[in-house]
């Protein structure tokens, strides 16, 4: 049976790193949900309007990557894929870019952890 621990190798990570590995999964995801529930309560008119979700994620897994001694540029960089996607092009926030923008959010993560997060590259506190 597979665990999640052997997708995304979290064993060896301090306390901090643990809780931002769970917040950056669970921000974006939670904010596609979030915004559904501001478009039933009629507070957005669309629902791919809340993008913020996806925004703080991105800055979530930046700081989660500055923690390791191997730095991983494409993941610190995130914060400044989410402003050029959500905000300097002129593509329209649907769901579906906020769908896309999380799984890439998630494979990110797992790609930092298991490339620039084998114990021996972990920073010693």
């Amino acid at each position: 049976m597979m665990n999640i621990a052997d997708i995304f190798p979290i064993r060896n990570l301090t306390v901090l790193q643990k809780v931002l590995c769970v917040l950056s999964l669970v921000i974006p995801w939670a904010g596609i949900v979030f915004s559904f529930f501001l478009h039933s309560m009629d507070i957005i008119e669309n629902e791919g309007s809340f993008i913020w979700g996806c925004v703080l994620g991105s800055c979530v897994l930046a700081a989660l990557a500055l923690l390791f001694e191997k730095k991983d540029i494409v993941s610190i960089m995130t914060p400044v894929y989410a402003l050029i996607i959500f905000f300097s092009m002129e593509i329209p926030w649907t769901i579906f870019l906020q769908v896309l923008y999380s799984c890439t959010l998630t494979i990110l993560l797992w790609r930092l952890l298991t490339r620039f997060g084998t114990p021996d590259a972990m920073r010693h506190a």
